[in-house]
């Protein structure tokens, strides 16, 4: 029987070494205080040697001559330089990156050498003379031995002139290290500064040249007005009594006596006749009727706010007036343009003939037509279709102090090795191969061993917080584009990224719809095209940054498009957040915050999207973009853009929950082609808010800090929206990405909206289409070819009567008179072209009427609809 084998001794495991820590490093901010301190407190002492001529020792004493010897008339700068370098030690936590400060300091000390010891431009003393290289006497007044030497290679290498723009050269890096500045930044504001102030004198010279021409055609030769003229200047000057020739012998007489003969030419010239008027005396104004439909001074938003522009004078409206009036009495003439009424004076006779004069012209109302939607008189800028807005400049934007400051790599490392010995405790070997630190958050990217599983690193989400003493830390497993885990852990000391931070101008062959969202993790600037997007949804909890989100697109907006490209609708159930953006020009609704009103817009806005598309299949255009180059061929306006943002979708749900959410659906799938975008934000991400047809048709989602990870699905699809921070912390996941990006969302202050929009009120006041506001006809609501005939229209009659009395066509005239929208106006214009009514297009300038006011009982008696048919809401 063989014997039993004993059995084998297992074989110990391998203990696994522990991960060696990261050192910290040896030369702490406290060494760097000292050096700072005592490199501030020999500038001290040298500036009392150089400047205050103090003997200070000999140490002082050599060290002056030693600084004088080694850099000449520089050395006197020593101070100045050492303290700068000591205040930058005792403050490099406080400061930026301080490598273009050094180099910025090294480049600019190098230029003083070299220019002083080439005496480039004259630089240095005159005397003593140069006489060859190193000469004591020489180079102490200038550049020093240092100088010398740089002086003397440059010259072997370059020559005396390659020296000089050596020295040059070296002064201009230094201006743009130490300043922060680029040569395309100083050429960019220049080029700004002068398109701005061209732009102002081409206005200007406009508006004078506008002046004179209406003055000079007003004031043509006419023995009509002349003789009305004359009738009006006489008519208040006494006849001329004649006077004996005994009384103006004896008159010349007396004067003769005291004037002497020698002056009687200058003070008496000949071939002038006195002129005597008889005092003026005032005349009570008269009281002037109102006309009929009076406005009652107030507009859409109440009061009518102060005098905007004053009405300019009529000559040949004048001279009418003036042709026109009875010996009975006063006539009140109003003139065209809804400016002042003036009141005229016939002559009188008797004694009230001599002290008559005109009464006073007493302002009058201005005729409805001729104000804002706001009450306002109107101004240029709303009138003329081919006006031209000056855009803000980006300047005022607030920007980040601590923009730019390195991230503190002791708090990384020490969190670092804290992560892989945490780790380590639940066996998982992991090393950080890399840190990306952001304004809030810094992730660390982690290399797993093989065969280590990424889930398992993901179920410690909650022990790496516990083990980081962190707030909440969020897994990204694996990071994308890299064979990585990454660890995302909230800074100690959070930065503001301010809309100044990261706002640029927009790529090429983006829209104006271009906006701005902030900074993502590894600092860089995100933006994107809403265009493209082409709708956006935006949900998050209440104070997690959603509206500073609104308010940074909105404003993105506003500082690179004008009203001619993009239009606004806002809608504001809370009445408070969109209040900034009341009045500017962009706006073709009221900021909207009545819900069934809300409705109403989004209905009307499904109805400009039809009106759109039946131009569009005239044209055979495909997209807004392609339509426009065939209208800008045409000579006609382009189509802007219309973003429609609403801020808080769950309020209108639950007040008209199917209206809105079937109109939200019609514009998410059909509006993309015709420029009409959408962006809905709520602060309530539920599915019966969120609903799945609007999910389905809105691609792109922003996704705020959210209570748990059954709203972050409803939003994203995906968790993680959890685990944000608040504060404008936000995931990202646009229509062309499966998985979000984390940014940190852009600040923009009430005191810079406040100074964006006035600079668009100072320019204009809006256009508002009330029409949008109006409810819908349940008939109208169908979108088939039938519904809509592009060369026919209820109000083409009336259009026809406004300009045949008015003289002139445009579409901006209709716009006001027939209180329609933009799109429905150019049509009316269009029609009236192929009948022959108005001219075809001009330009810049109104459309000419073919037809008199006689003949349109004619023009009217061959079209279908008859005169001043009711419209249906439009735009």
């Amino acid at each position: 029987m063989a014997s039993r084998r004993p059995p084998r001794k297992a074989k110990p495991r391998a203990r696994r070494k522990p991960p060696r820590r990261t050192r910290l490093p040896q030369l702490e901010q406290r060494h760097l205080d000292v050096v700072g301190l005592a490199l501030v407190a020999l500038a001290a002492f040298l500036a009392f040697v150089f400047y205050l001529g103090w003997a200070g020792g000999e140490l002082g004493e050599a060290l002056a001559e030693g600084l004088v010897f080694l850099a000449g008339e520089v050395a006197y700068l020593t101070p100045v330089a050492v303290f700068a370098i000591g205040a930058v030690l005792v403050l490099r936590p406080m400061l930026p990156t301080t490598r273009p400060l050094k180099a910025g300091a090294l480049c600019l000390f190098a230029a003083l050498l070299l220019g002083l010891a080439a005496e480039t431009f004259g630089l240095g003393p005159d005397r003593p003379p140069r006489e060859g290289f190193f000469d004591p006497a020489f180079f102490r007044a200038h550049g020093g031995a240092a100088g010398e030497a740089l002086f003397w290679v440059a010259r072997l290498l370059l020559q005396e002139v390659g020296a000089d723009i050596l020295a040059i050269f070296l002064f201009l890096s230094a201006l743009l290290l130490l300043t922060g500045a680029t040569v395309a930044g100083v050429l960019r504001t220049t080029g700004e500064g002068v398109a701005s102030t061209s732009l102002r004198v081409r206005q200007s010279t406009t508006e004078f040249a506008a002046v004179v021409t209406r003055r000079s055609s007003g004031s043509g030769s006419g023995a009509r007005r002349r003789r009305a003229r004359t009738q009006a200047r006489t008519a208040f000057e006494p006849e001329a009594r004649e006077v004996p020739d005994e009384e103006a012998a004896e008159a010349q007489a007396g004067v003769d006596a005291y004037i002497d003969p020698a002056d009687r030419d200058s003070i008496d010239p000949p071939d002038v006749e006195p002129v005597v008027r008889a005092t003026h005396v005032e005349m009570p104004p008269r009281p002037q009727e109102e006309p009929e439909g009076d406005h009652d001074g107030h507009g859409l938003y109440g009061d009518v706010p102060e005098f905007t522009a004053p009405p300019e004078f009529d000559a040949e409206a004048e001279d009418e007036a003036l042709e026109d009036e009875t010996d009975a009495g006063a006539a009140t003439v109003e003139r065209p343009g809804g400016g002042e009424n003036v009141t005229a004076i016939a002559p009188m006779t008797g004694e009230a003939e001599i002290g008559a004069r005109p009464a006073a012209r007493m302002p009058a109302r201005p005729a409805p037509e001729d104000l804002t939607p706001q009450g306002r008189l109107r101004a240029s800028a709303t009138e003329a279709d081919d006006f031209v807005y000056t855009r803000p400049r980006p300047s005022f934007l607030r920007r980040s102090k601590d923009n730019g400051r390195p991230a503190d790599t002791g708090e990384e490392t020490r969190l670092a090795a804290q992560l892989v010995e945490a780790l380590s405790h639940f066996g998982i070997d992991a090393a950080v191969t890399g840190t990306v630190s952001g304004p809030h958050v810094t992730r660390y990217e982690l290399r797993l061993a093989p065969g280590t599983k990424m889930s398992k690193v993901a179920q410690l989400k909650d022990d790496i917080a516990y083990a980081l003493a962190a707030t909440d830390v969020r897994i990204l497993a694996p990071i994308p584009g890299k064979t990585a885990v990454g660890v995302e852990v909230p800074n100690r000391h959070r930065r503001v990224v301010h809309l100044g931070d990261v706002y640029q101008e927009a790529p090429s062959g983006w829209s104006p719809l271009t906006v701005w969202l902030g900074k993502d993790i590894a600092g860089k600037a995100i933006g994107t095209d809403l265009a493209k997007q082409p709708h956006i949804l935006v949900a998050g909890t209440t104070g997690s940054g959603k509206s500073g989100c609104v308010n940074a697109m909105l404003s993105s907006i506003l500082l690179h498009a004008s009203p001619h490209e993009v239009k606004l609708v806002l809608v504001d159930p809370k009445q408070v957040e969109l209040n900034h953006y009341e009045s500017i020009p962009h706006l073709i609704t009221p900021v909207v915050t009545n819900p069934r009103v809300a409705a109403n817009v989004l209905a009307n806005l499904i109805k400009e999207m039809e009106e759109r598309y039946s131009i569009m299949s005239m044209a055979r255009s495909r997209s807004l973009v392609e339509l426009n180059k065939v209208r800008e061929g045409r000579g006609e306006r382009a189509l802007p853009y219309i973003l429609c943002v609403i801020d808080e979708l769950a309020d209108l749900m639950m007040v008209a929950p199917a209206e809105v959410e079937d109109a939200i659906i019609r514009l998410a799938q059909k509006s993309r082609a015709v420029g009409i975008h959408l962006v809905l934000a709520t602060q309530r991400p539920s599915a019966d808010i969120i609903t799945g047809m609007i999910k389905a048709n809105v691609p792109a989602r922003i996704a705020f800090a959210v209570s748990s990870q059954t709203d972050s699905r409803v939003i994203l699809d995906s968790n993680g929206a959890e685990s944000l921070l608040g504060q404008g912390d936000m995931l990202f996941r646009p229509a062309t990405e499966s998985r979000g990006a984390r940014i940190q969302g852009a600040f923009i202050s009430e005191e810079e909206i406040e100074r964006l929009t006035d600079h668009w009120r100072r320019q204009g006041e809006p256009e508002l289409h009330e029409e949008l506001l109006e409810e819908v006809a349940s008939a109208d609501d169908g979108d088939g070819p039938g519904d809509f005939d592009p060369d026919a229209d209820e109000l083409l009659g009336e259009a026809i009567a406004t300009v045949a009395q008015l003289g002139s066509a445009s579409t901006s005239m209709l716009q006001r008179r027939l209180r329609v929208g933009y799109t429905r106006a150019g049509r009316l214009i269009d029609m009236m072209e192929r009948r022959g009514v108005i001219s075809g297009y001009e330009g810049s300038k109104a459309r000419q009427v073919l037809i008199s006011e006689v003949e349109v009982p004619r023009v009217l008696a061959a079209l279908d609809e008859p005169v001043g048919a009711g419209a249906s809401p439009s735009t």
